[in-house]
């Protein structure tokens, strides 16, 4: 609108719009319609757009949710949360066997120091086992020494049942100590083998199976990833 004796201002089209910037804030995509626009005829989605929407360019780790994982079954050092091989889990449940094991001979000393009449049978067992040996059949025969020595036995196996469990748990969690703590347990027990009874000597050959696999591929790769991810 103009005022008399001022001639009309011509008003200059707007300039035309830059097309975006590939990368640019309000893209979808390079060569994708942004919001509000008409696609021309014709057009079809670029196809490294398809191949992303099909998952075909995704790695496993933005592909499915949880830490990146190798070709071993290990996830790697950047992931939330070290996933233990099979060999791994393996052990652990060979451990927990032999821990299962400790604790019904807890439940047997307890009834042995409970029940006088289970008592009797396992000293008359004593009896016969340390007849070779007059010294400590007689140890064996005082009542209130035998007491003591069952409920020390008792005890230790509480710990030992114990230490089963907590160590199993450490190794599934990739804790290198608790395996060198298994190893030099199961090398220890080596020396006890043959003054055992049956049910200790399954226990102890659980143990050494289970330390075996716990030092094989991938199982060492597992507790390397574990340490080198402690040091970062």
């Amino acid at each position: 609108m103009s005022t008399p004796g001022e001639e009309p201002q011509e008003q200059t089209p707007p300039a035309p719009s830059s097309p975006p910037i590939p990368g640019s804030y309000g893209e979808i995509s390079p060569g994708v319609p942004r919001y509000g626009q008409y696609a021309p005829a014709g057009w079809e989605l670029p196809q490294e757009v398809k191949d992303a929407q099909a998952g075909a360019n995704l790695p496993p780790a933005l592909a499915y949710p949880g830490p990146p994982v190798s070709q071993s079954g290990i996830a790697s050092a950047g992931g939330a949360q070290l996933a233990p091989p099979a060999r791994v889990r393996m052990a652990c449940r060979l451990i927990v066997a032999a821990g299962i094991m400790q604790a019904l001979s807890v439940i047997v000393l307890l009834v042995v120091l409970l029940v006088p009449a289970a008592k009797a049978p396992v000293l008359d067992v004593l009896q016969e086992t340390l007849a070779a040996s007059p010294e400590l059949a007689a140890v064996y025969s005082d009542a209130a020494l035998l007491d003591t020595i069952l409920f020390l036995g008792f005890v230790l196996s509480i710990v030992m049942t114990a230490s089963y469990f907590l160590l199993a748990r450490a190794i599934r969690k990739g804790s290198n100590g608790a395996r060198t703590t298994a190893l030099v347990l199961a090398l220890f027990s080596l020396l006890l083998l043959g003054q055992l009874n049956p049910v200790a000597i399954v226990q102890i050959v659980l143990g050494l199976v289970a330390v075996f696999l716990l030092y094989r591929s991938p199982a060492k790769e597992f507790f390397l990833a574990h340490k080198a991810r402690k040091s970062l």
